[in-house]
């Protein structure tokens, strides 16, 4: 957990060091900043204790792995129904895009056979701003579709991340391979003021409401 401990006011690494008294020896992190960066908005100039981090990140791995039951079967409930919704939306798409071509086939022969003569002027003009219109209402109604189904890539992060935490939900023990695949960061701004960043994305985040 090393690398990932950071100093909540400067952002760089905290340095993980030992030290021994009387027979005992102590670990701790503390920020190698600390005598540069002084006064209110300085780093922290306390050093944190390498066990008590360990017990606050711990407690805070268990209290998302207490989440995996409840996470699973709403993340079940999600599933159902966005295969469904994907694969109309797909079939909306594909059908919105072959329509976007003949529009776009209709919109160059409407030209050529003006341009050989075949087309009175005003029924070219008329065709070309129907014609027009209709291109650019396709275009919107595919970029909205290809959003909604871009979306359905946070299905893929969630179930990486119910992965990841079902993996380690029958832990009872902090380990660096745990650390390594739940955690991004770990924040100290001071003994009292421990942020866990999760190395999950925004949405998964807040799907798990964490």
């Amino acid at each position: 957990m090393v690398e990932k401990v950071k100093c909540g006011t400067c952002g760089r690494a905290m340095s993980y060091k030992t030290y021994s008294f009387r027979g005992e020896n102590y670990e701790y992190f503390g920020c190698p900043h600390a005598k540069e960066q002084v006064g209110d908005d300085g780093c922290c100039r306390r050093y944190v204790k390498a066990d008590e981090l360990n017990e606050i990140v711990w407690v805070a791995i268990r209290q998302l792995l207490d989440m995996t039951d409840a996470f699973k079967k709403k993340l079940d409930k999600q599933n159902n129904i966005s295969r469904n919704d994907n694969l109309l939306l797909a079939e909306k798409l594909a059908k919105l895009q072959q329509e976007k071509e003949k529009c776009e086939s209709d919109r160059f022969a409407n030209i050529d056979q003006s341009m050989a003569g075949q087309l009175d002027k005003k029924v070219y003009q008329r065709r070309r701003t129907d014609l027009g219109r209709l291109a650019e209402r396709l275009e919107t109604e595919i970029a909205e579709l290809e959003q909604k189904l871009k979306a359905a890539e946070t299905d893929d992060n969630l179930s990486q991340a119910f992965s990841v935490m079902k993996k380690y939900s029958g832990a009872d023990e902090l380990t660096q391979t745990m650390v390594q695949e739940l955690i991004e960061k770990v924040i100290v701004t001071d003994p009292e003021h421990v942020e866990i960043v999760w190395k999950f994305k925004d949405e998964v985040i807040n799907f798990i409401g964490i």
